[in-house]
């Protein structure tokens, strides 16, 4: 073997092997939007929410893990498929009990996340959800505060303008709480303020809210005066809202409900606002079974993938019709990773697989 040739052979081998980095980035296709899902950890076993309607009459609702997600080594299965599959965050629904014990297991999936040797895949943050039993006031300020900046700091905290983001769940709660817009704005001064101590260059805090008529500012206007920076929700299932209507509802119809919310903010919010898609709504699984149609939910039982894909598509499409009222990292929210008692879930199932996952994913690519 001569000299030139091992030469010749020592340059195809190296010119081979920096060609794998290129190739790797190729297979990463661009996506249209920052997209992330809302995460509720009800299935550890430890609380009430895997009912045996849920078991037996929906078990096709099964990820593939089963229904117990306790652990990190499934954290890391749900991450790698979320990650797999264009989502970029996970918003953690984060509880904080009003009763003495303030552990709970309903946070136990943040844990795993933070625990997770793949967690640098997937950016994180908070939706408070500080509603019925998990109330927040003055009494718990300095002491939450304190929790969430710990969690801002973590490295895979998803930010917004440079800043963490955290997410209230019930506007309301916090109004009645602090007395009115002005105690909730004097909260979140001192939340950015102790934040900017910490060394963070602040908070970037968004409401849970709907726009209200068509001819009603007054939610926007108090929740401005509160001191939120953004807008966006947790699911708009009720959209349109039709009285006597039957429960059963065609999923296209929720669709065109969730189009005209958007219109709505970009009519009448002077925040930006961040999208929200419910993939799905059906929560009869938490229902008493045998209820007379009429004291059952609404629910929307025909979603199949391709409409999702379509939705997607739609939510998309109107995101870049309005680029002044989002926000500039073109976030987007999808309810829910795993609300499945409540039927908004895109964890792959045992019956349908990733099916619903692959349809977020074809309609993110650009």
């Amino acid at each position: 073997m001569t000299a030139k040739y091992m030469i010749r052979m020592c340059l195809c081998v190296v010119l081979f092997l920096s060609a794998f980095p290129i190739l790797s980035m190729a297979k990463q296709p661009s996506l249209r939007a920052k997209a992330g899902a809302y995460y509720f950890e009800g299935w550890t076993g430890k609380t009430f929410h895997l009912t045996e309607r849920l078991k037996n009459e929906f078990f096709d609702r099964e990820p593939v893990w089963g229904w117990n997600d306790d652990s990190r080594r499934i954290m890391e299965k749900q991450i790698k498929y979320a990650a797999d599959n264009g989502l970029s965050f996970f918003a953690f629904d984060w509880y904080y009990p009003e009763e003495e014990n303030k552990e709970t297991p309903l946070n136990n999936g943040l844990e795993h996340y933070l625990r997770a040797r793949s967690r640098k895949r997937m950016e994180f943050c908070l939706l408070v959800a500080n509603h019925a039993g998990f109330r927040i006031g003055p009494k718990e300020w300095d002491i939450v505060s304190e929790k969430w900046i710990e969690l801002f700091k973590q490295p895979t905290h998803l930010k917004v303008n440079g800043k963490p983001l955290l997410i209230f769940f019930a506007p309301n709660e916090l109004y009645k709480a602090f007395g009115g817009p002005e105690g909730v704005k004097q909260a979140f001064d001192s939340l950015r303020s102790r934040a900017v101590e910490a060394g963070l260059p602040g908070v970037m805090i968004a409401a849970c809210t709907v726009p209200g008529p068509d001819d009603n500012r007054d939610i926007l206007t108090g929740l401005e005066a509160s001191g939120y920076d953004l807008l966006t929700g947790y699911n708009y299932h009720g959209h349109p809202a039709r009285p006597g209507a039957p429960n059963l509802r065609p999923f296209a119809e929720m669709v065109e409900g969730h189009i005209g919310v958007y219109d709505r903010f970009a009519a009448k919010a002077k925040l930006p606002y961040i999208p929200v898609i419910t993939v799905g709504w059906d929560k009869r699984p938490w229902e008493e079974y045998g209820l007379p149609e009429e004291s059952q939910s609404v629910y929307y039982p025909d979603t199949t993938p391709h409409q999702l894909k379509e939705f997607v598509r739609r939510t998309l499409d109107w995101m870049d019709a309005h680029p002044g009222n989002i926000t500039e990292e073109r976030l987007l929210l999808l309810y829910a990773w795993n609300e499945n008692g409540e039927g908004g879930y895109l964890t792959p199932t045992k019956t349908m697989g990733d099916s619903s996952l692959k349809a977020v994913y074809n309609a993110l690519k650009k």
